[in-house]
């Protein structure tokens, strides 16, 4: 008995009222014969009581037959002659009648199936109205032929584990406790239904229950109980309960050899917990132990390996596994060459892939996507093209994500026009692009005429654009000085619920600049930052701020020198430096031009003491900048310094 549980909740024993999957369960039924017992003039009865009495007949023949594959004969005569009519007819007893017959003979898997069958046949029936009837109907149905010799009591463990596998916990533990003082389950069928609990999720019914079975002496766990416990304090993220469930007690009380499901089960809980060293260690023990680890297992600790960015490790158990002769599957080689791509190692990625082939593993969309997306990204796009018409080749369809990252390759490289065949080509084969794939298009158009097309287009199939789509058409028109229709998107973003990133408030900063509309720069910059002029200010009336950058704040700046306002940017130039932003050489060649339009020459050399400071002085513009504005307001001595400094700039390796 387990001295240790997680902690458990109430059991809920009782059976839900709830609509029943409807799935269908191949029957493993022969093919029907003609009838070794009846003659070819026979015909059903139009009467249900003629009916139910051929349908006795059929059952006792059934049960009076001297093998299980006469028996099975018998069925498939009497089920093709003998359709339902009603769910609450003797159909069920015919069923019983075989599922009795398989189970006497050991046949477990035909005798389960066969009860799938019956229970979805019933429920299928259009006058079954009531569901939660039909599991009682079948349980009433085997109960029925206890009287004869071929009855089973395995047969409600059939039943138990038939209703575990459908999914049917409740009806499961209402045959349980149906039969548990009378005629107790086998521990396969014990196992069953702990195993239906926990995948149910409800792991308090679980453990309730699993202490009832021991402490009442109807379950002896075996390896595959065991294998069960495990599992379940795993999923509870009790992965140190689980191990010393294990050698606590299924090893050192029980004797009980731990099995490869067990082990690998236990290094998934630790991957999970990112407990490497608890894993590996659990892994050397389990092959010193004898149980060799399956395919499962490696791909458990490879992948764990790759995730925490120990590639090397996660290859160095790839050829232990293949020295073992144990061959990886797609799911391996995924793994791997996700990974290498991640760490840049292309060529290594590569290798793999043609591994892969070597070995007979077929790639599977998911490999090619990842092989043809890092390539992409590193600007070899005719080895992604290459690997795409390879996908064609071996009949692998392209999906959106395929098609989405080549047109974003070709975007990148303003090969805007081939990322437009692609999207026809999607569009002829059936996938449906999404938002991402006209994200990219858009967000590599330069054309806005051709960009702002592609935004329709996206809006009549109901795709959502997202921040870098709307930025991109606001850069675009106000590039243009079509500022009215970049505020319009701008309102449209807002009103998506989407939040301006800087890029877009710096864009229409800039774009109000270009325009002459220096105020409402100001005022929309005051309303989308969370600094402002002092730092402090906050637009209460919308919650979406963005932090002013660099960038942001020297488009203003450059935008109010331009309008001759140089008092204003230099309040934003101090603000911008307030703020810990550090000014650039750009940013001070800006500044300065400005004072010097406006003839400010205290501005002048309070900048150039500055730069000095700073020690960004070393530069040629800001120094012939310099030179020309003490040249031209008779600053003769100081514009010759500047000069100097700005040959010795030019000279510099640095410059």
């Amino acid at each position: 008995m387990l001295k240790l549980f997680p902690p458990t909740k109430h059991a809920l024993f009782k059976i839900r009222r709830r609509p029943y999957k409807r799935v269908f369960f191949p029957s493993l039924i022969m093919s029907s014969p003609s009838s070794p017992y009846h003659s070819s003039s026979s015909s059903s009865s139009s009467s249900n009581e003629c009916h139910n009495d051929l349908v006795s007949m059929d059952a006792a023949t059934i049960l009076n037959s001297n093998n299980p594959k006469q028996a099975i004969q018998y069925f498939n005569y009497a089920l093709k002659h003998y359709p339902i009519t009603s769910p609450t007819s003797n159909l069920p007893h015919l069923y019983s009648a075989i599922i009795n017959v398989l189970t006497f003979a050991g046949m477990y898997k035909r005798a389960r199936c066969l009860i799938k069958d019956l229970i979805q046949t019933l429920l299928l029936h259009p006058s079954c109205k009531s569901e939660n009837h039909v599991p009682f109907l079948v349980f009433d149905a085997l109960n029925h032929l206890q009287s004869s010799e071929k009855f089973s009591p395995d047969v409600f463990g059939v039943l138990i584990i038939a209703f575990c596998e459908m999914g049917l916990v409740d009806e499961a533990l209402w045959v349980y406790q149906q039969i548990v003082k009378v005629m107790p389950p086998s521990v396969q069928a014990c196992t069953a239904l702990l195993n239906g609990l926990v995948k149910k999720d409800r792991f308090g019914s679980m453990w309730e229950l699993y202490k009832d079975m021991v402490l009442c002496k109807i379950l002896v766990p075996n390896v595959v109980t065991y294998a069960v416990l495990v599992g379940a304090c795993c999923r509870q993220g009790y992965v140190s309960i689980a191990r010393s469930l294990i050698f606590d007690e299924m090893v050192k009380e029980k004797g009980i050899r731990p099995n490869v499901v067990i082990y690998t089960t236990l290094i998934h809980g630790f991957c999970s917990e990112s407990k490497l060293s608890e894993a590996e260690a659990l892994f050397q023990e389990m092959r010193e132990s004898g149980v060799l680890p399956d395919l499962y297992t490696y791909n458990i600790l490879i992948e764990s390996y790759c995730k925490m960015g120990n590639v090397k490790q996660a290859l160095h158990l790839y050829q232990g596994m293949l020295g073992g002769g144990l061959y990886p599957d797609v799911v391996t080689f995924g793994i791997l060459i996700d990974a290498l791509c991640k760490e840049g190692e292309l060529l290594a990625a590569r290798s793999l892939f043609v591994h892969m082939a070597m070995l007979g593993v077929c790639p599977n969309l998911i490999v090619y996507n990842r092989l043809i997306d890092d390539h992409s990204k590193s600007g070899n796009l005719s080895e992604a093209m290459h690997l795409f018409l390879e996908m064609e080749k071996l009949k692998i369809s392209p999906d959106v994500f395929t098609y989405s990252i080549l047109m974003k390759g070709f975007c990148g490289v303003g090969r805007t026009e081939e990322a437009y065949v692609l999207l026809k080509r999607m569009n002829r084969e059936g996938v449906i692009a999404n938002s991402v794939t006209y994200n990219s298009l858009i967000n590599g158009y330069w054309n806005v005429q051709s960009a702002t097309s592609l935004f329709s287009e996206m809006l009549i199939k109901s795709l959502v654009p997202d921040v870098v789509v709307f930025t991109t058409l606001i850069d675009g028109h106000c590039k243009i000085g079509n500022l009215k229709e970049a505020l319009q998107l701008h309102k449209e973003m807002l009103r998506a619920g989407l939040n301006p990133s800087v890029f877009t408030v710096t864009c229409l900063i800039d774009g109000f600049c270009k325009d002459g509309r220096t105020s409402d720069a100001i005022k929309f910059f005051l309303e989308n930052t969370r600094g402002g002029r002092s730092g402090k200010q906050i637009n209460k009336m919308n919650g979406s701020f963005c932090t002013p950058n660099h960038v942001m704040y020297t488009s203003l700046i450059q935008g109010l020198c331009r309008d001759g306002q140089i008092f204003e940017a230099t309040k934003f130039f101090w603000d911008m430096r307030c703020g810990g932003i550090q000014a650039d050489a750009w940013i001070y060649t800006v500044m300065l031009e400005g004072h010097l339009t406006v003839k400010h020459l205290i501005g002048v050399m309070m900048l150039h003491a500055d730069v000095i400071k700073i020690g960004i002085m070393q530069n040629e513009n800001i120094c012939l900048i310099l030179a020309r504005g003490y040249r031209e307001n008779g600053f003769l001595k100081s514009a010759f310094n500047c000069s100097k400094d700005s040959i010795r700039c030019s000279q510099s390796p640095a410059s």
